[in-house]
């Protein structure tokens, strides 16, 4: 068998979304992200539907209310508290 190697690429310890700093995990980057894995909106600042639409890979999404033009839109205790690391955000 051949010798195992790690990509030296996909261990990104800047993981972090590009709007509001809030920490992403990988998986989510890989998933929402665009092609660079960079985050651009993340469940912290934005909403699933807008996200799901493609705001956290930074395209523009017309077909819902943008949370930094209304923010009262996406407010509740939830949002501030969003954690895509499924911990404490630690």
């Amino acid at each position: 068998m051949g010798a195992v190697t790690a990509r030296l690429d996909t261990d990104r310890a800047d993981t972090g979304c590009r709007n509001c700093g809030a920490h992403v995990t990988e998986r989510f980057a890989a998933v929402f992200g665009d092609g660079d894995g960079d985050v651009h909106r993340c469940p912290a600042c934005d909403s699933m539907p807008r996200i799901s639409r493609g705001s956290a890979a930074g395209k523009t999404v017309t077909s819902r209310v943008d949370p930094v033009d209304q923010p009262a839109r996406n407010t509740g205790a939830r949002v501030g508290a969003a954690r895509t690391d499924g911990g404490d955000g630690q």
